[in-house]
């Protein structure tokens, strides 16, 4: 049992839990705070959590940290910071369901980037599973309804959302490609204080333009998504880069709209549907064709 708990795909699905909860829980607060606020609490709350537990690793590994310090902010702007601010820029100027939909677009900027600057080749079972987990996704997003496509409005807020997504399947090749010998703690680390220092400037003249309301539910939110979406998951997101690749592992995101409308049926009291059913065993099916073992 213990052996099946430590699975990149156990890994894999878990991040795409915490993540679905961190779109809701930036979607309810996003009134209280500013997109570039929001992610340096997320930020600042990862260091706080991460650095006890890698100062000894951060010891061993700054000369190799040194020595590629340029990768390493790189993975920090396009994975952390830029990633977050323009998420959380995005999803409060455009619609839930727009959203979800340009997030399920990820595996397919991962697999055409992985083609392009990798290499690598796409077995049959790969592309028939990023396209039924697409269907899948696709399904629940337009609530069974295909009639739903017509009303489908995008604005600018659906370009910034599509940017974050591209950074996100830029940071997934890169960190594949990464030659940097260092703990993975020393990694998430490096990656929250560059998160900070990108952050720290927009954020000041964001809180000077609009402010910020730091309630108990604000900072409880900062909590949550620098324990669970940043530390937690980006050092099982690595793990699971590192045991199936970047085109395998981009399926895995397919289940943020899944648990997100789940999510939704049990926050927001939304009684779940069979188009939901429909949906999920669709990606799982899809999750199943794409990592099928290869002969």
């Amino acid at each position: 049992m213990l052996r099946h708990l430590k699975s990149p795909y156990v890994f894999l699905t878990l991040t795409s839990l915490l993540w679905a909860v961190n779109w809701v829980l930036a979607r309810a607060i996003r009134h209280d705070s500013g997109p570039c606020t929001m992610a340096l609490g997320r930020w600042v709350a990862a260091l706080l959590f991460i650095l006890p537990l890698a100062w000894n690793h951060l010891r061993t590994d700054w000369p190799v940290i040194r020595a590629n310090l340029g990768v390493l902010m790189l993975l920090s702007i396009t994975g952390a910071g830029g990633h977050n601010a323009l998420s959380y820029a995005g999803v409060a100027q455009t619609t839930a369901v727009n959203a979800m939909l340009l997030n399920a677009a990820v595996p397919f900027f991962i697999m055409g980037l992985a083609w392009l600057v990798l290499r690598e080749r796409l077995s049959r079972g790969q592309v028939a599973g990023l396209i039924v987990s697409f269907i899948g996704a696709f399904w629940i997003i337009i609530a069974g309804e295909p009639g739903r496509l017509a009303s489908l409005s995008f604005n600018h807020g659906d370009l910034i959302v599509c940017i974050a997504m591209l950074s996100w399947a830029v940071y997934t090749i890169i960190i594949k490609m990464r030659p940097v010998a260092i703990h993975v703690t020393s990694f998430v680390t490096v990656l929250a204080a560059g998160a900070v220092m990108l952050l720290i400037a927009p954020a000041a003249w964001e809180l000077g333009t609009r402010g910020a309301s730091f309630s108990p539910t604000v900072l409880w939110g900062f909590v949550y998504m620098g324990a669970g979406p940043s530390v937690l998951c980006y050092l099982l997101w690595s793990r699971g880069v590192a045991a199936l690749g970047p085109q395998r592992t981009g399926v895995f995101l397919y289940l943020i709209p899944v648990f997100g409308s789940v999510l939704s049926a049990l926050i927001l009291g939304e009684r779940p549907e069979a188009y939901h059913a429909v949906g999920f065993a669709l990606v799982l099916a899809g999750l199943g064709l794409a990592n099928w073992p290869r002969r």
